[in-house]
């Protein structure tokens, strides 16, 4: 995929997610902002350092050695979320917020 498809798809995918009820839909808001996540951070690293991941297995340490720590402390911090409310069952409407909040720090990041 060209860096632009990253960018439109991660556009249409939040854009997606900011229909859903942040109370009701948590789950699913997770799951949205982890995909759109992972298109804006390919896009932000094809435009700083001419590549990307193509998986989300490893994705921080691509970014840790191409010199992108802030994209990866966000990535962490937003799998760590995921991972500790989907799989861990904790569940409630703040979820929703810290996302929503994590996909904003990736976008700041590349000055999106």
């Amino acid at each position: 995929m060209k860096p632009d498809a990253h960018l439109n798809k991660a556009r249409r995918i939040e854009g997606s997610v900011k229909k859903l009820d942040p109370d009701r839909d948590w789950e699913m808001i997770i799951e949205g902002v982890y995909g759109a996540a992972l298109h804006y951070i390919a896009h932000i690293a094809e435009a700083k350092v001419g590549k990307h991941h193509e998986t989300h297995k490893g994705l921080p340490s691509f970014l840790d050695q191409n010199n992108l720590p802030g994209l990866a402390g966000a990535f962490r911090a937003l799998e760590l979320l995921r991972q500790s409310r989907w799989y861990g069952g904790k569940e409630n409407g703040e979820t929703s917020g810290r996302a929503l909040a994590i996909l904003e720090r990736i976008k700041r990041e590349g000055r999106l």
